[in-house]
């Protein structure tokens, strides 16, 4: 065949940079370009270091499967030194190598391997107020799932309404605060959101694969195995994300006409058997398959304020006490979730427009199921919410990116029915949705900027704290997730009474260093120090140290925010 003349080819260029695949490419990389450049604001007016103690808490977890490739922690609670003694009485208190009764393991494992295959030096010359291993390590990783998540939303979206609904909530997904705020969290909320919305996504796909007679075709069961998968791996994620498996299941036998439920049975089972190895990793390690996981819904009781059960080394758990805590608190908490955490799974108009949602047919059958069964998975979050507070209430968000598209073909619905006239009334009510849905990100990226998280943390002052001691040297603190991440060292977790302090460091453990930061300080002088629960405290935050005290020296660090005591003079040689 005989090539083209030049000016053929000129104009086929022309056509498909016009018209063509060249135009196609062309909208997909200006989109791509919008998404880039919002990540990359957020990132740079929002990041100024990890805020939250689980994220601290997992990324040292990461760096000690990196490093000793088993699931240890540095940050050790007196509450799990007690429950591990309960299991092996013989062995006391287990400070080396403290097995993690406490999280899940796949956040920590993805920090891990990303962290050896970046090569990632822990260790800094000179420290910076934002940690290296934070910045190029942790929010990329939250990143790419966000753009992960996005993709998928976008088929999800296509398959589950049109394209219309696909290409505008896909959008306002990148247009919300909450997405990025979860993406710089390092809480691996933005990996349990691709998970949950990937599983719902195959489960959809699953249930359009059945034969005349409603048998699910071959097909059908490898997606329902995938989708199954995924919901193994977000309670690898996070514990309280196995509310989503029995909302799954519910629409897996809502769906198949033919022996749908006993589907439904094999599904649960399938997670069921997939869970069942970390559980009995669990029980071996300290006889409960949730480990620690389940009792840390004391905290924040009367008995045991903010995180006064972690903090107890001999916590006094009689029956009546601890039921009548439990029922104060999830009582309240019920009432705290549905007036405000509730409301805040996203950003607009476009929660409210689910909830309305709820009451309308969709023509799409599936959908119409699919979306009582995410209700149903936000219902079951909510007594476990609960108990366990406002970090298992921020789970909440992982359903936002399918509460969206729900809410916007509701939307489009009310607007259809409308039936404006003119084109342009049409566009003005889209981007009014579009621009209310955007203003918390718009006002987050406006001035004042975000600032960093001190008090407490600053990674040049924890450093310089923790580096006074050698790593084999433990410290004690009131924030041990931030000297266990940032400094590298065994950290005991401040215990609520100085008795305790006294037990350990003279029976199991030496302690060389007691690192006292605002969240001790800043308490009420009363209520909190002089007759609350740091009242044993008190004498030694006020300078009055006992004679037998083994940390007499020490020094205040930035105008009396924080004090560090030590066992001898140890800053005079730096």
């Amino acid at each position: 065949m005989a090539a083209k003349p030049f000016e053929s080819r000129i104009q086929d260029l022309i056509y498909n940079v016009d018209v063509g695949i060249g135009l196609a490419l062309m909208k997909v990389g200006l989109y791509l370009l919008f998404v880039l450049i919002t990540m990359l604001l957020y990132t740079a007016t929002q990041f100024r270091g990890l805020k939250e103690p689980a994220a601290m808490d997992a990324a040292q977890l990461g760096r000690n499967l990196a490093t000793h490739h088993r699931f240890i922690t540095q940050n050790i609670r007196p509450a799990s030194l007690w429950y591990l003694s309960r299991k092996n009485p013989a062995g006391g208190l287990k400070m080396d190598r403290h097995p993690d009764i406490v999280n899940a393991p796949l956040w920590p494992a993805v920090l891990g391997a990303a962290f050896k295959v970046a090569g990632t030096a822990f260790a800094t010359e000179k420290p910076s107020a934002v940690f290296p291993p934070e910045q190029w390590v942790i929010v990329p990783l939250g990143h790419f799932f966000t753009l992960m998540t996005g993709l998928v939303l976008f088929f999800f979206g296509r398959r589950l309404f049109d394209r219309r609904v696909a290409v505008l909530g896909v959008t306002l997904y990148f247009l919300s605060d909450t997405v990025w705020r979860n993406s710089i969290s390092g809480l691996g909320l933005s990996l349990l959101t691709f998970l949950v919305v990937t599983a719902f996504y195959l489960a959809y796909l699953a249930a359009g694969q059945q034969t005349e007679d409603g048998r699910p075709r071959g097909q059908a069961l490898l997606l329902l195995a995938g989708s199954a998968a995924l919901c193994i791996l977000a309670f690898y994620t996070r514990y309280a994300a196995a509310v989503f498996a029995p909302a799954l299941m519910v629409y897996i036998g809502l769906s198949f006409r033919k022996k749908g439920w006993t589907w439904a049975a094999v599904f649960l089972l399938v997670f069921l058997l997939g869970i069942a190895p970390w559980l009995a990793r669990n029980a071996l390690v300290c006889g409960n398959p949730l480990g620690l996981a389940g009792h840390l819904a004391l905290n924040g009781t009367d008995s045991f304020t903010a995180n006064g059960f972690d903090r107890t080394l001999k916590p006094s758990l009689e029956f009546e006490k601890v039921f009548r805590d439990l029922q104060t608190k999830w009582m309240g908490g019920l009432s705290r979730f549905y007036r405000q955490d509730l409301w805040r799974t996203g950003d607009g108009l476009l929660f409210g427009l689910f909830v309305a949602a709820l009451f309308f047919r969709f023509v799409n059958t599936a959908a119409h199921r699919l979306r009582w069964c995410l209700a149903l998975g936000i219902g079951l979050l909510w007594p476990v919410a609960a108990l366990f507070g406002e970090e298992t209430s921020r789970l909440l968000t992982v359903c936002w990116p399918v509460v969206l598209l729900f809410g916007l073909a509701f939307f489009f619905v009310l607007l259809d029915r409308l039936q404006l006239q003119a084109r342009l009334f049409e566009l003005a009510l889209i981007v009014a949705l579009v621009v209310t849905s955007a203003l918390p990100l718009a006002f987050a990226l406006l001035p004042p900027r975000a600032g960093p998280p001190y008090p407490p943390y600053f990674p040049p002052y924890i450093m310089h704290v923790t580096r006074m001691l050698t790593p084999d040297e433990m410290i004690c603190s009131d924030m041990s997730w931030a000297t266990a991440w940032y400094g590298d060292r065994t950290s005991l977790l401040l215990p609520s009474e100085l008795d305790s302090f006294y037990e350990i460091n003279d029976y199991h453990r030496r302690i060389y260093g007691l690192y006292f930061t605002t969240i001790t300080r800043d308490k009420p002088f009363v209520s909190g120090l002089v007759t609350g629960p740091e009242r044993t405290w008190y004498p030694i935050l006020e300078g009055r140290i006992p004679t037998d005290f083994p940390l007499n020296q020490g020094f205040p660090i930035n105008n009396m925010d924080q004090l560090f005591l030590t066992d001898r003079e140890r800053w005079s040689r730096r």
